[in-house]
Order: C-alpha cells, then structure tokens, then sequence
C-alpha cells in the first residue's frame, strides 16, 4: 500500500468518517492496485523472478525498474539446460533495467532468459503525491463508491466534480514517469 492507515484515518477524521481498520485497510489496497494498474507495475520494492524472450541482441528489457539487484541471470537452452551467468563475466545490469549481455548476444528463443532481480521503490522514496493520490482514492472510493457525479432527488439535481477510486487526466501524467516499459 501506498499510503498508511494513519495516514487516512487522519484524513478520513477531519471529514467526519470513521470506519473499521479492515474497511479501511480495503480501501487502500484497492487504491493501491489502481496506481499499479496505471503503472503497469507495483511500485513497491520486490524480489520477483522473471522469465524473458531471447532477442539474439546484446540487451534485454527487464519489465520491471528500478532494479536494485539482480541475484541470478539463467540462460535456458531449447532442450531446457540450463546454465547459470556470473555477473560481470557474462552479463551487467544497469538500474535503468536493462540487461547486457557480455562477449555474446542473448539466445533467440522463447523463454530463454530467466532473471531474478529486485525492483522497485522503498516506501520512503515513493514521492509524497503518489501517497496523496493514494489517500485521494482511498477517499473517493469511501466517500463516493459508485463514481456518481451527479444525484436527483425530486426536483433537484446535485452534481458533483469528485470522481469515485478512478484517477484523474493530472494524476495519471504524474504517475507516467513510473510506468512499465512494453
């Protein structure tokens, strides 16, 4: 989760609200996933492993950045042998997230290179707007489940300017510099 459940008790408090931990707790997940969703990828530090197409080039993308380590690079051969690269010897990695192939190209193959790195953002790097937006839609979501933007009620029509757990044209171009590359 983007943003504590401190963090939006507090917030939740100077509007008047008050829920369950739990509610709560739902709430900012789900509004963490719609960063993820936008991104294309948690933004969270993680060990993850990956399995990569071969190029026949002398890089490869890996999904997710930044890379903070990469623990083991395995080339994966048709017949399915498998041989594992020394770093600094047969490959180099960069924070960016590519992956440099040393004296050779990578195999051109599916499945030919499988990666286990760490990547991400430690929670105190994450900029301050990406919790505010986390808070926001946490917020909205509590506040305005259905994403209404307008109610009648007889003969009178209110209509509100505050979107439901979806984010705004200005948050998404903020969120973009932390987007996956295809």
């Amino acid at each position: 989760m983007y943003a504590t459940l401190a963090e939006l008790r507090n917030r939740l408090a100077a509007l008047g609200d008050d829920d369950t931990d739990e509610a709560l707790t739902e709430l900012l997940e789900d509004a963490s996933m719609v960063i993820d969703d936008e991104v294309g990828q948690p933004l969270t530090l993680e060990e993850t492993t990956v399995t990569l197409d071969g190029t026949g080039a002398e890089s490869l993308i890996l999904p997710r950045w930044p890379v903070t380590a990469v623990a083991a690079v395995v080339e994966v051969d048709l017949d399915g042998t498998e041989r594992p690269l020394e770093h600094g010897v047969d490959y180099t990695w960069s924070r960016s997230g590519v992956l440099t192939r040393l004296r050779r190209c990578w195999p051109c193959h599916d499945q030919a290179v499988r990666v286990t790195l760490t990547a991400g953002y430690a929670e105190e790097d994450l900029a301050r707007r990406v919790r505010r937006f986390c808070l926001r839609l946490a917020i909205a979501g509590r506040r305005n489940p259905a994403g209404a933007d307008s109610e009648d009620i007889g003969d009178t029509r209110v209509r509100w300017h505050t979107p439901g757990m979806e984010l705004t044209t200005g948050e998404k171009r903020v969120l973009a510099r932390y987007a996956t590359r295809p």
